[in-house]
Parts: C-alpha cells; sequence; structure tokens
C-alpha cells in the first residue's frame, strides 16, 4: 500500500524541469538511433488498483518497441497531462535527484515501465483536483500518447503534483513450450493482448492477433498461431497474401 507522506518540495512544470534534470550517468546506449514514435506503442496500466490506498493512486506507464529495429529511449519519461479537448492541464512533477542512465535500449518487441503515483484525494485545504483524459510522452520532436483515468489532487494555489520512476525493463512475458505432432518445437509468449511471439526453428515471429470465431488466432510472417487456451494451439504456414492457411498445419500441445 503507497502510504502518504507530506512533504515540501519545489514544483517545476514539465517544461520547466529541464534545467532541473535528475542526475544521470553515461549510458552505453548507441546514439543517432533514437525511438520514433510510429514504432512505438504507449499504455497506462492502473494495475486493477495496486498502486491505491491512503488517498494516493497510481499507474505503471509502459513503452513498447513495436518496431523492427531496435532504439534508444530517453530514461526519464516526460509525460504531459490534457484535458479531452487536449488542452495542457496545470499537473507538474516535481523534480528528482534519483540517478538514473541517460538513455535506455529498446530491443524489437521488448518493453520499458515507469510508475507514476499522485495524491487522489482532495486531503488539502482549500484543495482541488483534476481529472486528465489523456496522457502523452514526448519522444523527440513527437508524442505518444493514451487514455487516462484518474484525479489528481494539489494543495490550494499550488499545481496538482505527480511523481515518476526512471523507465526500467519490464518484466519478460513467461513463454511456453509446445511439443507439435511433427516432432518441432515452439516456444509462444504473450507480451500483450495482441501479440504472440512465435518461436521456432531457430526464428521468432511476431504475430498479431486475427479474427477467429474460436480461441486465439495470430498471423504473420507467413505464419499462422492459433490457440485454444493456454496449452494447445495449431501451427500452420501462410502464403504471401493469405489470411488463413491453405496448407494443412499441425497440432502443437504444451504441458
Amino acid at each position: 500500500m503507497f502510504r502518504a507522506v507530506l512533504v515540501s518540495l519545489p514544483l517545476c512544470t514539465i517544461a520547466g524541469c529541464a534545467s532541473r534534470a535528475p542526475v544521470v550517468s553515461p549510458s552505453p546506449a548507441a546514439a543517432g538511433d533514437a525511438c520514433q514514435a510510429a514504432q512505438l506503442d504507449f499504455s497506462v496500466d492502473p494495475g486493477d488498483g495496486r498502486f491505491n490506498g491512503m488517498s494516493h493512486a497510481g499507474a505503471m506507464l509502459t513503452v513498447r518497441n513495436t518496431g523492427t529495429a531496435a532504439c534508444t529511449l530517453p530514461a526519464w519519461p516526460t509525460p504531459s497531462l490534457t484535458d479531452a479537448g487536449k488542452h495542457p492541464l496545470n499537473i507538474v512533477a516535481p523534480a528528482s535527484s534519483a540517478s538514473a542512465p541517460s538513455a535506455i535500449r529498446l530491443a524489437p518487441g521488448s518493453a520499458v515501465e515507469s510508475e507514476m503515483r499522485w495524491v487522489s484525494g482532495n486531503v488539502y485545504e482549500d484543495g482541488h483536483c483534476e481529472s486528465p483524459a489523456f496522457i502523452a510522452l514526448a519522444i523527440g520532436a513527437e508524442t505518444v500518447s493514451s487514455p487516462f483515468t484518474g484525479q489528481l489532487c494539489g494543495a490550494g494555489g499550488k499545481p496538482s503534483t505527480y511523481t515518476l520512476t526512471p523507465f526500467r525493463p519490464a518484466a519478460a512475458a513467461a513463454a511456453l513450450s509446445y511439443t507439435c505432432d511433427d516432432g518441432r518445437q515452439v516456444q509462444a509468449s504473450y507480451p500483450d493482448d495482441t501479440t504472440a511471439l512465435v518461436a521456432l526453428d531457430g526464428d521468432t515471429h511476431r504475430l498479431h492477433i486475427a479474427v477467429s470465431a474460436d480461441g486465439a488466432r495470430y498471423i504473420g510472417e507467413h505464419w499462422q498461431w492459433w490457440t485454444k487456451g493456454m496449452h494447445d494451439a495449431w501451427l500452420a504456414p501462410l502464403r504471401d497474401g493469405e489470411t488463413y492457411p491453405s496448407a494443412s498445419g499441425v497440432a502443437c500441445h504444451a504441458p
């Protein structure tokens, strides 16, 4: 449970924090391969309330590289919160002295996460609260955004605030090992609700969810992977232009 602690901290706007940025250490991440907004997926997960308690709330900010090339991302998120009309709200982050690398490298398919926490109850004298509709992260000169649900509160005469942790690698999804009826070994993991990473014959294929009448069907990179529950699946090759296989497939089973 996140316990409320009232401290006196200097406040700054998101744009004004640049001169008081967190202390960073050199990073081995290569220059010139900065992540682009088009190759990133940004999501906000309230964690089924696991951040909530004592008039506080929070969420996990997750950025995933959905592209085919590795890239680097600043280790500290730089979010902005807006209303439904995309107008910026006066919600700020106190400057942090925490140490972190200047950048973090994202391999294709991998993700990083940051914990965002705030005061969700109006516990202040003459306090006020805001309820943003969107949160956006700056990616160079671009942004990636996601819907936001939550109430952030602040003391009278001061903006509402939140805290962040630097990005860290997100926990990898556990892979299931399947044995197919033709003897082939397949490992599959599901990093999110729309993606399957299927490893077979020495290669890992990134498949995306597709329409199915039963179970979860994933297609991509000339393969179809169709699961029925978590332990039974059907693997089939896809010819050019196919979304349903014309070739016969093989049944695969996980213990």
